[in-house]
């Protein structure tokens, strides 16, 4: 089976709201926060944080739950030039529970197809979650 089989449900609201993120004029970085809604099994934004460091990020998100972190990242190259690539990264903490751990698994792919992305990272602990981490993966 292919791995674009979507478990959890887009709406066409978040659609929007995750293209407009995309295409979005910013010089900083922004983050949205998205979860899997328990009941609807939809996906919906957990968070929006505008102008925000890493641990501002690392705050927001529950030590053992699964979230999807949706990045315009900051990244400063050693040449002086400044870009903003967009990523996901996947939070699954060691310990949460393998039902929601693989519900967010499963849903992943068609997240990363929905938002178009070509980088995506997973992490287990948010002590991985540095601007080091980012730099060396979005270079």
């Amino acid at each position: 089976m292919s791995g674009t089989i979507a478990i959890c449900r887009i709406s066409d609201d978040l659609k929007k709201s995750l293209r407009a993120f995309r295409f979005q004029k910013s010089s900083t970085t922004n983050v949205i926060i998205l979860k899997i809604s328990r009941e609807t099994h939809n996906l919906v934004i957990e968070e929006h944080l505008l102008d925000c460091d890493i641990d501002i990020v690392k705050d927001a998100l529950p030590s053992q739950q699964p979230r999807y972190i949706l990045l315009s990242y900051q990244l400063k190259h050693s040449d002086g030039r400044v870009s903003y690539p967009m990523c996901l990264v996947f939070y699954s903490p060691t310990g949460c529970h393998p039902e929601q751990q693989m519900l967010y698994a499963g849903s992943r792919n068609s997240l990363v197809q929905e938002c178009e992305l070509t980088k995506n990272f997973e992490i287990r602990d948010l002590d991985d979650l540095t601007e080091e981490y980012l730099d060396s993966k979005l270079r």
